[in-house]
């Protein structure tokens, strides 16, 4: 298992002071992985990544908000599931069959926050997703319709050329026979 970090250890890895990292954490709290309460909650190595990009969004003037949305493309929102006690933790026995076919850890026990929580992230990653989804049917219907345009114009110019051809295939031909009927002038002399 990865080592715990404590906002001192972030601190010197990334040379930011553990104040402004606190207050990173107090404005940013679901984007970074962490488990534990108050001076005991310690991050898991993933939330380095976070905090620098925090950073560099506050380096660029951004507002919470536009950090926000930055980090929720880039990362996954962390969301700690409390149990009410250890007993009440996942647990599995393999010589209780009964046990067997029941779920590790009954859905009563979590936190109804917490599940909700869940739901909307999921309900806003779905949304972002279907979103995503009208945009590449638009983008390909729109690419089928110009396919067809293209195949439409290339008929067209392929037409064109023919008649064009034809057109100055029968020109040639209307000159070269009048210069056959035009004699030249030896030949009236010696005709």
């Amino acid at each position: 298992m990865a080592e715990l970090l404590s906002i001192k250890d972030i601190s010197q890895e990334i040379g930011i002071p553990q104040s402004t990292l606190r207050y990173y954490r107090d404005l940013f709290l679901e984007y970074l992985p962490a488990t534990g309460e108050g001076k005991k909650k310690r991050f898991y190595p993933e939330a380095v990544a976070v905090f620098e990009a925090i950073a560099k969004g506050m380096h660029q003037n951004k507002n919470a908000e536009e950090i926000a949305a930055e980090l929720n493309s880039r990362f996954a929102r962390f969301i700690e599931v409390p149990f009410e006690s250890q007993e009440s933790s996942a647990t599995y026995s393999q010589n209780d069959e009964t046990s067997q076919s029941q779920a590790l850890s009954p859905v009563s026990q979590i936190d109804g926050s917490a599940i909700m929580a869940i739901i909307a992230s999921q309900n806003q990653a779905l949304q972002q997703i279907a979103a995503t989804i009208t945009i590449v049917n638009e983008q390909q219907e729109e690419l089928h319709n110009l396919k067809q345009e293209v195949s439409k114009l290339e008929e067209r110019l392929e037409t064109e050329l023919t008649d064009h051809f034809q057109l100055v295939d029968a020109r040639l031909r209307q000159v070269m026979d009048e210069n056959k009927k035009t004699k030249s002038f030896w030949q009236r002399i010696f005709g």
